[in-house]
C-alpha cells in the first residue's frame, strides 16, 4: 500500500493522514507530465525594463499582456493584470521600421548598471536572443499561485498571456485533450489534493518540480457524456471566487461536481475519505 502511494508523487511524511483511498483511484491515474508541462513563470531580470509605465511611447506591437500580481488571482478564471515589454527585433531592424519608441526604451537602459556594478545588456543576455528580449512563446493554459494559501485552484487566463515567476504555468501537451475538461479535473478534490502535496515542506511554496512529478486523474479514461456533464458543472463554480479550503468544500455545488468527477471513474465512494485527507492535511499545515 504505501509503496501504491508514494509511487503517486505523495512523500512518506503524507502517510500521517489516512490516503489508502489513492489505491482506489491507480488504474484511472497517469503522470501529470504526460499531457501537462509544469513550470515557473518567466523571471524579467530587470523589472522597470520589462514592465514599462502606459506613457512609455513604446509601440503597441511590443506591449503584451501579462500576469504579474498572484494576490489577484482569485477566481478560476483570470484577466491580465499588467503589461510587458516583449520585442524581438533587432535595433537596427527597429530603426527601419521607424519604431523609435520601442528603440528609444532599450537605449534607455543599455547603461545603467545593476547592484553589482555590470551592465545590464551584460546581466541579461542569453543564447538564442536580444539582451532586452523576453521569451514569451510559450503561452499558459492555466496557472496557480506559487503561494496559494488556503486557497486550492488552477486558473484559466482569458487571453494569451505573459506569466511571471510568482506563478506556476500549465501547458496542455495533448491537443486532442479537453482543455475544459483538464480545468475541471485540476480543480476537482482530487486535484486540490494535488496542488496541496507539491508544497514545499515549509508548509508555504508550490513547487513547480514536485508538481510535475504527481499523477491525475486520466481524462481520456471519462466517456464522453460524462466530461460534458463535468464540464457543465464545474461551470456552475467557475465564474465565482475561489473560498478558503474549509468553505469551498462545504458549496453544494461543488459538492456535486466533486461526486460527479469521481463517480465518472467508478469510485464516488471515496468522496468522503479524499474530502477529508484534504481537509485533515491542510489543518495540518
Amino acid at each position: 500500500m504505501i509503496k501504491v502511494i508514494t509511487n503517486k508523487g505523495i512523500i512518506s511524511n503524507d502517510l500521517f493522514h489516512n490516503v489508502s483511498w489513492v489505491s482506489k483511484l491507480e488504474e484511472c491515474l497517469i503522470p501529470i507530465q504526460e499531457i501537462l508541462t509544469i513550470k515557473r513563470g518567466e523571471r524579467s531580470g530587470w523589472n522597470a525594463l520589462f514592465y514599462p509605465p502606459e506613457n512609455s511611447g513604446i509601440e503597441s506591437e511590443y506591449i503584451k499582456p501579462a500576469l504579474r500580481n498572484p494576490a489577484l488571482l482569485k477566481s478560476y478564471t483570470v484577466q491580465s493584470d499588467s503589461a510587458v515589454f516583449c520585442c524581438h527585433k533587432s535595433k537596427d531592424e527597429l530603426r527601419q521600421s521607424g519604431h523609435t519608441g520601442a528603440l528609444n526604451w532599450i537605449e534607455k537602459y543599455e547603461n545603467i548598471r545593476n547592484g553589482r556594478g555590470k551592465l545590464l545588456p551584460e546581466v541579461l543576455s542569453h543564447r538564442g536572443g536580444f539582451w532586452y528580449e523576453l521569451d514569451d512563446t510559450a503561452k499558459a493554459d492555466f496557472v496557480t499561485a506559487l503561494n496559494p494559501d488556503k486557497r486550492l485552484f488552477v486558473s484559466m487566463p482569458e487571453e494569451n498571456t505573459f506569466v511571471n515567476q510568482q506563478f506556476i504555468q500549465i501547458i496542455v501537451k495533448d491537443v486532442n485533450v479537453s482543455k475544459d475538461l483538464v480545468h475541471a479535473l485540476l480543480n476537482s478534490l482530487s486535484g486540490m489534493f494535488v496542488i496541496e502535496t507539491a508544497r514545499e515542506t515549509d508548509g508555504l511554496g508550490v513547487s513547480s518540480t514536485k508538481l510535475r512529478n504527481m499523477y491525475m486523474i486520466n481524462p481520456q479514461v471519462i466517456l464522453d457524456s460524462d466530461a460534458l456533464e463535468i464540464v457543465e458543472l464545474f461551470d456552475k463554480i467557475k465564474n465565482r471566487n475561489v473560498m478558503d479550503i474549509e468553505d469551498e468544500l462545504k458549496d453544494s455545488d461543488r459538492e456535486i461536481f466533486d461526486r460527479k468527477v469521481l463517480q465518472a471513474v467508478g469510485h464516488e465512494e471515496i468522496c468522503d475519505a479524499l474530502k477529508e485527507s484534504l481537509l485533515l492535511y491542510t489543518r495540518y499545515d
